[in-house]
């Protein structure tokens, strides 16, 4: 049985509206785990509302065992800059930096490409558990 062309696409690919990675389509590694310093696609379950969507792709920039510190506004992973944490959403909502300190067993640190990104720099963010994560992401164009 053949399925029609568009649900096989939705199966496999994902296409990204958001400038906060450089690219649009995407090809989806459903259900393993990322690496450091690859794309995930992922279940968003904090309480920012009013996003317009609830999975985002990002960068694994951090693993268990690795340190997070801040400098004023400036959020570090070890020695990786990540960014500055920026105090409110371009609509206004106020936005808390990340705590410092060791990410835990069973999280990865998400960096988005853009500086205004809404990443793991941010509380409301936060650290991605490993099973929000939907899977690996392969960007196409």
């Amino acid at each position: 049985m053949f399925l029609p062309v568009a649900v096989w696409l939705a199966m496999h690919y994902r296409v990204n509206l958001s400038p906060s990675m450089p690219w649009t389509l995407a090809r989806v590694e459903y259900g393993r785990l990322p690496h450091l310093g690859e794309l995930m696609l992922y279940e968003y379950r904090g309480a920012m509302r009013g996003l317009p969507s609830h999975t985002f792709f990002k960068e694994v920039a951090g693993i268990p065992g690795d340190v997070i510190s801040l400098e004023g506004q400036a959020v570090w992973i070890g020695a990786c800059y990540m960014g500055l944490a920026m105090p409110a959403t371009r609509e206004g909502k106020r936005l808390t930096p990340i705590a410092p300190g060791v990410i835990p067993p069973g999280y990865f640190y998400a960096k988005g490409e853009h500086p205004a990104s809404f990443d793991s720099r941010y509380r409301e963010s936060g650290l991605v558990p490993f099973d929000a994560v939907i899977g690996v992401a392969h960007p196409v164009f």
